[in-house]
């Protein structure tokens, strides 16, 4: 793995924001993670009937990562 991912990575896990429930803290990791230039795709569409078209960032909306630091560099 890239060190830069790795780090974007360990940046979204820390800034992830615990309160609430698992839902409300799975959401704030959701978000982090987009900011960072992550999409997430579940490999199990199934239980959610999640659009396999779609990354869960689309299914919600994420507006464009504000990320100015080019991938790799």
């Amino acid at each position: 793995m890239n060190n830069l991912y790795a780090w974007r990575l360990g940046e979204a896990a820390r800034a992830a924001k615990p309160g609430g429930d698992l839902i409300d803290y799975g959401w704030s990791i959701a978000r982090e993670l987009h900011e960072r230039g992550f999409d997430i795709v579940p490999r199990d569409r199934g239980p959610a009937g999640l659009n396999p078209a779609n990354t869960i960032n689309e299914m919600c909306s994420f507006p464009p990562p504000t990320t100015t630091t080019p991938l790799g560099g």
